[in-house]
C-alpha cells in the first residue's frame, strides 16, 4: 500500500530525532579526537541516514523522486508506486514489475497488467487474464475473458461469459454466477443478473448472500457507508443496510470520496456531503470526484483541480484531465499527454500508457 501522508507532528517528531542526535554526535567526535576509535561515529551515521530517509520516505508518500529515478535510470515510459514491495513499470509498449531498486521481479512481460493487490497481481498476456503472486509465479492454471484486482480477499473474474469470485488460491469462492460483477468495498460488492430485456442489480456479501430483496437498474460501490443507485431514472444513496439515507434524487450521481460526493441535477454539477448538503456551490461544466484531496473540473472548455473547499489548487489549466491517483495525474496540453503531480510539476514527459 502507498504510505499515508504525513502530519504535522510526525514531521516534528523526525526532525526533534535528528536533532537529539547532534549533542550524541558532538561527544563522540571530541573522543574519537582522543581514542582515534570511529566506532561511535559510524553508528551514529547509521542512525542519521536511517532518520533521513524516513523523513524523506513521509515527505514524499508517493514516492515520487525515487519513481521518477528510476524510470531516467532504466529507461521506463513509466513508473507506478510500490504495492506489495512491486512497482509496474512500462518499456517498449510491455509492461513488468520491479522492486525498488529497478529489479525485475522475473523475466517475464505482459501486454497489461494491474498494481499489486493483496499480495497478487492480475496480468493480461496472449489474449487471457491470470493472476501472479510476489514471486511472479501463477496462483493456477486458469485462463480468464476477463478480472478485476483482489479486494478483501475476492477478486471477480469471467469465465464462459460468466462472472464469479476466486480467493486468494484461485478457488471458487461461492457457487453463484453473473452476467456483471463489481469489487468488493467495504464487505458487499454490486452483481448483475439479466432478465428479460433488463439487467436487475443487487447487493451480495462475501459468502454470496444477498442482503436485502432490493434490485436496482444500476448500483456502485459502498464507500464510507454510502452506495449511489438508479432506480426508474432517479439516483439516489442507500446505506449498507439498503434504506436510503438523502431524501434528495438526482440525475446521476457519483461514489463518495473524503466526505463529498459529485451529483447532477437539472444540467448542473455539484458537491453534496452525506446529509446531502451542497458543500461546493460553484457550477461546473463537467467535474470529477475528489482523489487524494483533489478534483477535475472542466469550465469554458478548460480543466483545472480544485481543493475540498472549492478553491483551485493548481494554477494551470488543461484541455484534459484525470483524477489523482498514487500521486499523479495525467493531463492533456498541445495535444501532449504527460502526468503532473499534487503541485502541477510535470513528472514523466513520456506519453503514458497506463
Amino acid at each position: 500500500m502507498p504510505n499515508p501522508k504525513p502530519n504535522c507532528q510526525e514531521l516534528t517528531n523526525l526532525l526533534s530525532a535528528l536533532k537529539n542526535l547532534k549533542p550524541e554526535f558532538d561527544l563522540a567526535h571530541q573522543e574519537a579526537l582522543v581514542s582515534h576509535d570511529l566506532t561511535k561515529i559510524r553508528e551514529l551515521k547509521k542512525q542519521v541516514e536511517s532518520k533521513i530517509k524516513e523523513l524523506e520516505a513521509k515527505m514524499d508518500p508517493y514516492n515520487i523522486e525515487l519513481r521518477k529515478k528510476l524510470a531516467k535510470e532504466n529507461g521506463f515510459g513509466f513508473v507506478g508506486n510500490f504495492h506489495d514491495g512491486w512497482a509496474k513499470v512500462e518499456k517498449d509498449g510491455r509492461c513488468f514489475y520491479v522492486d525498488q531498486t529497478g529489479k525485475a521481479i522475473n523475466g517475464e512481460k505482459y501486454d497489461e497488467a494491474e498494481d499489486f493487490s493483496e499480495g497478487l497481481a492480475c496480468v493480461y498476456r496472449s489474449y487471457e487474464y491470470f493472476y501472479i503472486d510476489s514471486a511472479g509465479e501463477r496462483i493456477n492454471s486458469e485462463r480468464y475473458e476477463s478480472a478485476g484486482t483482489f479486494h478483501e480477499g475476492l477478486a471477480w473474474v469471467k469465465k464462459n461469459g460468466k462472472y464469479s469470485y476466486i480467493d486468494p488460491t484461485g478457488k471458487i469462492a461461492f457457487s453463484a454466477k453473473y452476467d456483471e460483477a463489481e469489487d468488493f468495498s467495504e464487505g458487499l460488492a454490486s452483481v448483475g443478473k439479466d432478465r428479460t430485456y433488463v439487467r436487475a442489480y443487487r447487493y451480495i456479501n462475501r459468502t454470496g448472500k444477498r442482503i436485502n430483496s432490493k434490485t436496482y437498474d444500476s448500483a456502485g460501490d459502498f464507500h464510507e457507508g454510502l452506495a449511489w443507485v438508479l432506480k426508474n431514472e432517479d439516483f439516489f444513496y442507500i446505506d449498507q443496510t439498503g434504506k436510503q439515507t438523502i431524501s434528495e434524487k438526482y440525475d446521476n450521481a457519483n461514489d463518495f470520496s473524503e466526505g463529498l460526493a459529485l451529483v447532477e441535477k437539472d444540467d448542473e454539477s455539484f458537491y453534496i456531503d452525506h446529509t446531502g448538503k451542497i458543500v461546493i456551490s460553484e457550477k461546473y461544466d463537467e467535474a470529477g470526484g475528489f482523489s487524494e484531496g483533489l478534483a477535475r473540473v472542466e469550465k469554458d472548455r478548460e480543466w483545472f483541480y480544485i481543493d475540498r473547499t472549492g478553491k483551485q489548487a493548481i494554477s494551470e489549466k488543461y484541455d484534459t484531465a484525470r483524477d489523482f491517483s498514487e500521486g499523479l495525474a495525467i493531463v492533456g496540453k498541445n495535444g501532449k499527454p504527460f502526468y503532473i503531480d499534487h503541485t502541477g510539476r510535470k513528472i514523466f514527459d513520456d506519453e503514458p500508457y497506463f
